[in-house]
């Protein structure tokens, strides 16, 4: 009898000394174990690959820091585990490491680095470039796109890729979204900053990687989510993923970066600043008038976004959500959590109310949906919607199965634009090397109409990618194009 299993590939053998820890339950989730995530950095000015790799690998050997070293692996039951070794060596490095050397070319001259997208002088929002022309300064011939590329390798989890030019350096680190969120993103990115400083000392130590903080959240809610009632079934959801079948599978999709630059959405926040205040007039509210520049950005690019959507069409708004700031009481101060710790808020609305009412009205009710959704019993809520479906975890649906979705994940907290690099400079510098250009992109799909806010750069603008179906970014352009502020 033939055996078709025998291509079937073969994880490495189990190493003895590697401490084994559990994937954590908000971790293994269908999205986060789908999606590997790569961020470039672009800094202008020639940086030592060497020294970076050496930090980042000094950093990966400290106790805690230890776990972005671990090999993934299933257990005999098909559960997910780190698989941490009991020290690293050249044949079982800290980090996966790969270095491109075109410092005989000027960044300015090379095909793809030429396109790195720039801020509109013109001071307004514009489609500034497509993400997709720099794959090649991303993506290496080693380079992981997919679970089954860590798990049946002896690959490390966090990844490095340095690509050098005469002029100027391409930081790319990548990971498994499994591994970690943005913010524990953030607290590796300032860990690595003063390891490059040579202040070691100062470096905080993470939670131990067995520690699993999330272990009973969600187990016992004191109260239901606030959208309970709007909770789309199982059936729902599955009819919802049949009408967008089609669409999300055939249809052509676009990739582009949006630069929103900072006096453009000073002017948005404070028109809206400016309904709202006048709203409270009207019904005597003394409240002073708050939303954030991130509510003021959502409610703008969800506007641009369903331009085209039928009047009585639910429009969905899902934000990512960051879990920490509400479970203080788990999480000891200064002691970086390595794992994901997010969930999604989510705003409802009919697309006529979107489209025809001032932008402050979406954006008071995306305000109001962090301060409904966002408590500690609201978060509790949700994580034990997530336990309701053991296999997937998916994120539970609010709305309806014919809504328009939006999903936003804001990694403006995450401070990606203030990480110095100065101290890898080959030329001594006496100013900060902060990047000039960040793009973040995933794979192996491209999931349509999710926007990532990668952040706000030294001079205030704001940046965000996404993919769209093929004509909706010319929409949104002409939008644009046509605002009156």
């Amino acid at each position: 009898m033939f055996d078709f299993m025998s291509n079937r590939p073969k994880a490495p053998e189990r190493v003895p000394t590697d401490v084994v820890v559990p994937v954590g339950f908000f971790d293994d989730t269908i999205i986060f174990r789908t999606f590997v995530l790569y961020t470039m950095f672009v800094f202008d000015d020639v940086l030592d690959p060497q020294r970076l790799r050496s930090s980042l690998e000094r950093l990966v050997n400290r106790p805690g820091w230890n776990k972005l070293g671990a090999r993934l692996r299933r257990n005999e039951r098909g559960e997910l585990e780190h698989h941490i070794p009991a020290s690293f060596s050249l044949e079982r490095p800290p980090i996966s490491f790969d270095h491109v050397n075109l410092s005989d070319v000027a960044f300015q001259d090379h095909p793809a680095a030429s396109h790195i997208p720039r801020p509109p002088r013109d001071g307004r929002p514009a489609l500034v470039g497509d993400p997709d022309d720099l794959s090649e300064l991303i993506y290496g011939p080693e380079t992981p796109r997919k679970l089954d590329d860590y798990i049946y390798t002896d690959r490390p989890e966090l990844g490095l890729r340095v690509v050098s030019f005469s002029n100027s350096t391409i930081v790319v680190l990548y990971w498994m979204h499994l591994s970690f969120d943005a913010m524990a993103k953030k607290s590796l990115l300032e860990a690595w900053v003063l390891m490059l400083q040579g202040r070691e000392s100062e470096i905080s130590t993470p939670l131990a990687p067995d520690n699993y903080i999330l272990e009973n959240c969600g187990k016992n809610p004191t109260e239901r989510h606030v959208l309970a009632d709007r909770h789309i079934s199982k059936p729902g959801v599955f009819w919802w993923a049949l009408q967008n079948a089609f669409s999300l599978i055939f249809r052509k999709k676009e990739h582009r970066m949006v630069c929103v630059p900072a006096a453009h959405l000073a002017k948005l926040r404070a028109k809206a600043l400016e309904e709202v205040s006048a709203e409270q007039l009207v019904s005597e509210k003394a409240e002073a008038p708050f939303l954030t520049e991130g509510d003021v950005l959502v409610a703008w690019l969800s506007r641009l976004a369903v331009a085209n959507a039928a009047e009585n069409t639910t429009v969905a708004v899902q934000q990512a959500y960051g879990w920490r700031p509400v479970l203080q009481d788990l999480i000891p101060d200064n002691r970086p959590f390595l794992s994901n710790c997010v969930g999604f808020l989510v705003t409802l609305m009919p697309a006529k109310d979107l489209l025809q009412k001032p932008l402050s009205y979406l954006a008071s009710h995306i305000r109001r949906s962090i301060q409904e959704q966002g408590s500690r019993e609201q978060v509790e809520a949700y994580m034990s919607l997530v336990r309701a479906d053991p296999s997937n975890k998916a994120p539970p649906f609010f709305g309806t199965s014919s809504m328009q979705l939006l999903m936003f994940s804001n990694w403006q907290k995450a401070n990606l634009y203030g990480i110095d690099l100065s101290a890898a400079a080959v030329t001594p510098r006496t100013t900060p090397l902060t990047p000039s250009y960040i793009q973040s992109v995933q794979g192996p799909y491209n999931f349509t109409d999710g926007l990532i806010i990668v952040g706000k750069d030294a001079e205030g603008n704001y940046w965000i990618s996404g993919y769209r179906y093929a004509g909706l970014w010319g929409m949104m352009k002409e939008k644009m194009e046509e605002e009156v502020i």
